[in-house]
């Protein structure tokens, strides 16, 4: 095998980041973000009520979270290229059963199959993908592929919002089920699960060896995992991550509708957080190579509960404090991406790599499940969604104190070359 890392050729393992980069704006852009931008519409036109509206939510991330929990098995099957596939199409069937949905019973079948897809095709494949493919820059590459959502974040608001009030709301599921579709086609033609499959290395794996030979003088033959307590810690730092980001992000709309913003403006608001959150993505990345994943993930996590504290002030009505709001909110959110694979590898060796993403991927995706369905219900108690923004930032606070708690606690001099 070779190491491409100083030929003038195009080494593959971008070509297979662009993939996961699709794959994630498929299947966490368009199955999360996406519908998003549908539940106000949904919830009107079919006189549901925000719990029910919720449900939608909880039912995806229930089965999201069942598919974490068999993940290792289905790649281990079908490997990772016809896996990521399969993944991406599992989003355009859900659409396509939206589209069709005339009752709340095929909603929720639509939500169960998008739910299957998030979980098969988020960041868990995405990681240990990387994690193949590159041994330098890996946080950047992973930043690159999670900024996927991002993308989806900037795009989907207002076509979908455009599409939705020029034609129907049919129309614009329609729309979602074929562009998820060819996507599919894609990741199945150009994705490669590991660097063999190409004949070639890790990018930079044999530099960044040598380096750490020359220094060490040693083999980096260590095998380390997170200690007892830390996972513990780090267990419920992903659990309340799980609980405030993904329903924190689906219920934005919902936020600023119910305070009487209009669809545009509600639309412009995702916009602005998906492109600040795109950026800054990539932006996290980098910082994690260049700080570590403690530092970054501290100022990422009080960034994120400042900009929920800022959602409360929905209230106000002001369009240019919900801009704002809206940047702030672009800049906090990659942590709920990126956050685990980075923590993984900082607190493993590569043999744990793997396993660590999808247990610290299954407690973010039960926080999600469990919490899924508060908002709607803590709106239809208290009138509002403010309250239930307001509990997101205290949860990330927590949160915040956690992750301190679980980085000082675990012994990091056994950290691999990076």
């Amino acid at each position: 095998m070779t190491d491409n890392t100083n030929s003038n050729r195009l080494f593959y393992g971008w070509i297979v980041t662009a993939c996961c980069c699709i794959m994630v704006f498929v299947t966490m852009g368009t199955v999360s973000n996406g519908l998003s931008i549908f539940m106000p519409y949904i919830m009107k036109a079919y006189a549901l009520t925000n719990a029910q509206t919720s449900f939608l939510v909880t039912l995806r991330c229930l089965f999201a979270f069942i598919s974490v929990i068999f993940i290792g098995y289905y790649y281990d099957a079908v490997g990772y290229r016809i896996g990521c596939a399969v993944a991406t199409g599992l989003c355009g069937l859900a659409y396509l059963i939206y589209s069709i949905a005339d009752t709340y019973p095929v909603f929720c079948a639509g939500a169960a199959i998008s739910g299957v897809s998030y979980g098969l095709g988020s960041m868990i494949p995405v990681a240990v993908i990387m994690n193949r493919w590159f041994f330098k820059h890996r946080a950047l590459t992973i930043g690159i592929c999670g900024a996927g959502s991002g993308i989806a974040a900037i795009i989907l608001p207002p076509v979908l919002t455009g599409i939705i009030e020029a034609e129907s709301l049919k129309a614009a599921l329609v729309f979602v089920a074929i562009y998820t579709i060819v996507f599919a086609i894609i990741v199945f033609v150009f994705l490669r699960g590991a660097p063999a499959d190409k004949g070639l290395d890790a990018y930079g794996r044999q530099e960044v060896y040598d380096s750490y030979r020359a220094q060490k003088q040693t083999e980096p033959t260590q095998s380390y995992t997170l200690s007892r307590k830390t996972w513990i810690l780090m267990g419920c730092v992903s659990l309340l991550m799980g609980a405030m980001a993904n329903p924190g992000f689906m219920h934005l709309p919902i936020l600023y509708t119910s305070e009487d913003f209009k669809p545009m403006i509600v639309a412009l608001i995702i916009s602005i957080v998906g492109i600040v959150m795109t950026v800054f993505k990539v932006v996290f990345g980098q910082i994690a190579d260049i700080l570590g994943g403690y530092r970054t993930s501290v100022i990422f996590f009080l960034i994120l509960a400042l900009s929920y504290i800022m959602c409360c002030g929905a209230m106000t009505g002001s369009v240019p404090f919900a801009l704002i709001t809206a940047f702030v909110l672009g800049i906090g959110y990659p942590i709920t991406t990126i956050g685990i694979p980075i923590w993984a590898g900082d607190f493993c060796s590569e043999e744990y790599y793997a396993q660590t993403v999808r247990k610290l991927q299954l407690t973010y995706a039960a926080g999600a499940m469990i919490f899924a369905n508060m908002p709607g219900i803590l709106a239809d108690i208290y009138g509002n969604y403010i309250v239930v923004f307001g509990l997101f930032a205290a949860l990330m606070l927590v949160g915040t104190v956690l992750l301190v708690i679980a980085y000082r606690t675990q012994p990091l001099s056994q950290t691999k070359p990076r």
